[in-house]
């Protein structure tokens, strides 16, 4: 966010056309825009696979750093007119002079180059960072019966937003600053895109609270026990036992690992059962015991009407929210409805 705010200042100084303070501000410019999405990556990394601060992060804004400083000492061999004509000649109207000086060309290039890299990054770390944040959410899915708060549950958003500011950076960047310079209408659509995505992915990211931090800090919270040997068949069997007529999946804060524990054994050996056998996440695998036997409570004959709340709180959803979205992912329809065509006799 320090970093786009960089980026609004530079912009600012640029198409109020004040020349002399935007001399100041170009090398500035070219290290912010080339850093917002090495860093946006970063914070990702962050949330999804790395407990702490890495050094070796850095390096993704070498090319930040490169271009910006190439931009500034290019800018200490012009002269001050030099400076001047390559803002007002080519960054504002991309227009040159004939015959044009060596230096002013050479900062041409480095502007061109910086733009390329630019574009290859959005495209780059778009790819990365989904691909990092779906990793993520199958890690959670696969460790917690709740996803409640744990996932990055706005990873469609995360991913809409990221795509919606892809776009609109290529294409801005390719069209050129200087097409907007003149029209104070035209200007306020990109200004208007990029602020409201900048504060919509700054907002979804003050409210995610659970991270890889606590995700491991849970993974390595399993106590000792006396391992059981099972095979693939016996390890199924005392699964489905648990499940089917103890009702383990009744607690809302069920873990993966409390179900080894329960079972004896390690949890991987769930996990892989659980994702090979049943081709299910373990979230998936409670979640469908919980939703057969809030079906039973919505179609239950009889003058009892449980409320969504009840119904939720005693089939181990944490909230009915949460209850409502996976019944209607799973079922196609919502609790409320799927109760009523029981009713009209349209389930059978």
């Amino acid at each position: 966010m320090s970093v786009a705010f960089l980026v609004y200042i530079s912009h600012a100084a640029f198409f109020q056309q004040d020349l002399t303070t935007y001399q100041l501000f170009d090398p500035i410019y070219v290290f912010a825009s080339l850093a917002v999405y090495p860093l946006y990556y970063w914070y990702i990394k962050l949330l999804t696979v790395e407990t702490s601060y890495k050094r070796a992060n850095l390096w993704y804004l070498l090319p930040a750093a490169v271009f910006s400083t190439a931009t500034l000492i290019t800018y200490q061999f012009m002269s001050g007119e030099e400076k001047l004509i390559y803002i007002r000649e080519f960054l504002l109207n991309r227009s040159g002079l004939e015959p044009e000086p060596v230096v002013i060309k050479i900062q041409k290039l480095i502007f061109y180059g910086s733009r390329i890299v630019f574009a290859a990054q959005v495209v780059l770390f778009l790819v990365f960072g989904r691909k990092l944040v779906l990793r993520y959410n199958k890690r959670v899915a696969n460790f917690y019966s709740n996803l409640e708060s744990k996932t990055i549950f706005w990873v469609k958003y995360l991913l809409y937003s990221f795509v919606a500011t892809s776009i609109m950076s290529i294409t801005v960047n390719f069209i050129g600053r200087n097409y907007f310079a003149g029209s104070p209408v035209l200007l306020l659509v990109p200004s208007l895109v990029f602020s409201m995505l900048l504060f919509f992915i700054g907002l979804l990211g003050y409210m995610q609270n659970h991270t890889v931090v606590d995700l491991v800090k849970d993974e390595d919270a399993q106590p000792d026990i006396d391992q059981q040997t099972y095979n693939t068949d016996q390890l199924q069997n005392k699964l489905l036992e648990l499940f089917e007529k103890e009702r383990a999946y009744r607690k809302p804060e069920l873990k993966i690992t409390e179900v080894s524990q329960r079972l004896g054994t390690n949890r991987s050996y769930v996990s892989a059962l659980i994702n090979h056998k049943f081709n299910r996440s373990f979230n998936d695998f409670v979640n469908r015991y919980r939703i057969t036997e809030a079906k039973k409570m919505l179609t239950k004959n009889s003058s009892e009407n449980f409320s969504l709340n009840y119904i939720a709180e005693a089939v181990g959803f944490g909230s009915v929210g949460t209850f409502i979205r996976v019944f209607k992912t799973m079922e196609g329809t919502t609790p409320g409805m799927y109760r009523e065509k029981n009713k009209s006799g349209i389930l059978k």
